[in-house]
């Protein structure tokens, strides 16, 4: 992983696998810019383990649904930053709800998630992303495989990550930036699921190979790494389910 050394990276959302991502980034030497939409202090906790590791870090407030906010951000970025390397959209909820109560704000809530939060950083910080760079965007096993009941909306607007992560690829290959997105499967348990049915969702798989979260959070950071050096892809989407959609 010796490339991404003093490159610099910018992780907006996922607050918990995030946290992982920027330390595994870190450990390799890369610089850190964590945003934030409302979890102020736990990305500025994050960030106070990131220097640790001997890398120059930044936390911005951004809501990334709002391309205003996001250049906002991007100028706080770069009176620190000459450019951005990296780029990893990670902005996402997973709220549950019947097909027959599906309202606007379901749909507005999870098209403002994930389909505004990754176009507007990427279409913004285009413009000083340096050839050879990358955007990484976070779909979900959904989008290449087999779907599941009480989450359309969510579903839907996850379909769409990928869809735009081609579309998106086509766009900045002119730039030499390159864009590829993840489809994982559960990795860690939402606060509203039980242990107990987290762990029947997990099971669904018939990889008779039992992993724990950490362990699929450290796989999904290292494959977010991974992407991150990758210049013979560009548009796609890769499976990290343990083989769910099998």
């Amino acid at each position: 992983m010796n490339k991404i050394k003093n490159k610099t990276v910018w992780i907006n959302g996922g607050k918990r696998i995030g946290q992982t991502i920027a330390q595994k980034f870190a450990e390799n030497g890369a610089n850190i810019i964590l945003s934030y939409r409302s979890s102020k202090d736990e990305a500025e906790k994050e960030i106070e383990k990131v220097k640790k590791l001997g890398v120059k870090t930044l936390i911005v407030k951004c809501d990334v649904s709002s391309k205003e906010s996001v250049v906002e951000a991007i100028k706080k970025i770069k009176k620190k930053f000459k450019t951005v390397d990296v780029l990893v959209n990670m902005a996402s909820v997973f709220t549950p709800v019947d097909f027959s109560s599906v309202d606007l704000e379901d749909w507005e809530k999870n098209f403002s998630a994930h389909v505004l939060g990754t176009f507007w950083p990427t279409q913004v910080l285009s413009k000083i992303i340096p050839k050879g760079g990358h955007v990484i965007n976070i779909a979900d096993r959904t989008s290449i495989g087999k779907v599941y009941k009480g989450y359309l909306p969510y579903v839907v607007t996850k379909s769409a990550i990928s869809a735009m992560t081609k579309a998106l690829a086509v766009e900045l290959a002119p730039k030499g930036i390159f864009v590829n997105a993840l489809a994982p499967g559960p990795i860690l348990r939402p606060d509203d699921i039980s242990r107990k049915d987290w762990q029947k969702i997990r099971d669904n798989s018939p990889m008779k190979y039992k992993i724990t979260d950490d362990e699929a959070v450290n796989q999904f950071a290292k494959l977010v790494l991974y992407l991150s050096e990758v210049t013979m892809a560009s548009g796609y989407t890769y499976p990290l389910d343990q083989g769910q959609n099998l």
